[in-house]
Parts: C-alpha cells; structure tokens; sequence
C-alpha cells in the first residue's frame, strides 16, 4: 500500500465516553484527526476527559426517537468547524491500510463501525488466493475490502444504492478499486435465494444484519424473524470443499455471542457441512484511551482449517 491515499490520514482512536448533564450517553471519538461527539445510549461511564470535549468539532444532537443504530429517525448533525472534503479516516489491517468515508447520517450513524476492526483483520489474515467471497449487508464496504485485499473475490452486497456507492468511494480512496470485488444492490435474503436456484458456492460468508430494515423494494427485515432462516440457507451456498471463513456479527442486544454461535453450529450441521474449523464467538468491543472497555455488539465466525 506504498503511496496509497489512506496514509495520510491519521488511524482512528475512540477517545472518551460518558455522560452529559441530562443523563444521556454519550462517545467521543476521532475520525480523520477530527472531534465527533454523538450519542452512545448504553455507557453510564463518567468522562476521564472532560476538557477534551470542549474541543469536539462535530456533534449530533438526537431526535426524540433517534436512539439506536438502526433507528428510522433522524437528528442534526451541527459542524463548529468545517469537516474536511472528503472526510476519511484510516484503518491499518496488518499489511493493508483501508480508507473509510466519514459519512455522518440522520440516525447518528458515521459510516465508520471502529467496533468491527478487529474482525477486518481476522478476514484480511484468514483470505486466499481467489476465494469467492459473499459480504452481505456490507454498509461501506470494509468487511469486502479487507477480504478483498486478502486475495479473494468478493460479492459485495446491500439494499441501499447510497451504501454502495461509499462502499465504492471508499475502495478507489484505498487504492483498491481494481481488486476483483462485484457491487451489487439487491435485498441480502433475495439474492442468498436467487443463488440457491442458480446453485451457485461461496468459500466463505460475511453478514452484519440490522436489527431491522428493507430492501429495495421495500422487502421487510427483522433480525428476531429472519436471522435464522437467513444464515440456515447461507450455510447451504458454502463450499464443502473449499472452507473458507465465515463472520456473523450483529449489535442487537438480544443477540449475545453464545446465541449467534449455536446459530451457526445449527445452520452448519442442518447443511450436512463437515465442521472443518473451530466456531468461536465473543463481544465487538472497543477501547477508549483510558483502556476502558466498551461493548457494541457480538460476534460469531468459523475458523479456516489450518
């Protein structure tokens, strides 16, 4: 990655998180060497940095219903200075550095889920040599760029025309736009079903479901009543043959690791598939610079055999 764009920029860090006056959560974090201050509901923690706020650059006030990840309702991102244009933050995974689009959303949202590095580096180290890869409501793309950069060749799916679009942005920012990756915007339980009729393999799967959403024909998606049959027929699209890594990650409460986990081994065992490599399974956590940690979500995955 030699000269890629992503160099210049400065890798993210959270920073702080904690409460305000009013008893509502809140992160602050750094994103392209910029303050972000936005709502994180779930943390009671008191600020260890308190001054440091003044400084934040960005800041989201929510809408009364404008609480979780996934939800429809929109607040006010407020700029006290201007963001940069473009607006990217970097992301090392070993030998590959990724750059993301900070895109900040109505819902609070920033295009940038920090919480999931840690699996981006898993996927870039576990790829080989032109193994097809599916990445399901893959969002900005980091999950199919790390696999991407890894060597495979990737399917990169998602119900929104506009997160396919950053994804791509952000694949031409990391100098990595000329990897075999195929974009496609389609509903994620439609197109699992039009390649079970085609009969079509994948070595390896990615999905980070919400918690709920649409497709683009407004196809409904509740992650209680769908997950399981979704990852039930994405265990039948995997390669006896050639096992690849799968990741099923998710940041709905209800969904602790040791569920996602039984999730998979069912799905693997329901599709007679031959339990080559471990399953583990475990929180998305992430550290502030005070080395507390904070948990956003779980994550379930099985290992390549060695």
């Amino acid at each position: 990655m030699n000269g890629s764009p992503a160099e210049k920029f400065r890798p993210p860090a959270l920073v702080d998180f904690g409460v305000n006056d009013a008893g509502e959560g809140r992160r602050l974090e750094r994103l392209g060497g910029v303050l972000v201050d936005r709502p994180l509901p779930q943390t009671s923690e008191r600020r260890r940095l308190p001054g440091l706020w003044r400084e934040a650059a960005v800041i989201y006030r929510a809408g009364p219903a404008a609480t979780g990840r996934d939800s429809p309702e929109g607040g006010t991102w407020e700029f006290l200075r201007p963001a940069p244009e473009p607006w990217r933050t970097a992301l090392s995974l070993g030998d590959t550095t990724i750059a993301l689009e900070v895109h900040p959303a109505p819902s609070g949202q920033v295009g940038v889920f920090l919480e999931q590095a840690d699996q981006w580096r898993w996927l870039r180290a576990t790829m080989r040599p032109g193994m097809p890869i599916l990445s399901l409501f893959a969002h900005s793309g980091a999950a199919s760029l790390a696999a991407a950069a890894g060597g495979a060749e990737v399917t990169h799916v998602d119900a929104s025309r506009q997160a396919v679009a950053l994804a791509r942005r952000n694949a031409a920012a990391s100098g990595l736009d000329q990897l075999p990756i195929s974009w496609i915007c389609e509903d994620a339980v439609a197109y699992v079903q039009r390649c079970l009729r085609r009969g079509r393999r994948f070595a390896g799967v990615v999905l980070d479901p919400p918690s709920w959403g649409h497709g683009p024909k407004g196809q409904p998606f509740s992650i209680d009543r769908h997950l399981v049959p979704l990852v039930t027929d994405i265990a039948r699209l995997l390669d006896p043959h050639s096992p690849g890594p799968v990741l099923l990650t998710c940041h709905s409460p209800n969904w602790h690791p040791a569920r996602l986990r039984e999730t998979l081994i069912r799905a693997v065992t329901a599709a007679d598939l031959p339990m080559s490599g471990r399953i583990d399974s475990g929180p998305l956590d992430l550290l502030d610079d005070a080395s507390r940690t904070l948990t956003l979500g779980s994550f379930a995955r099985r290992n390549p055999p060695s």
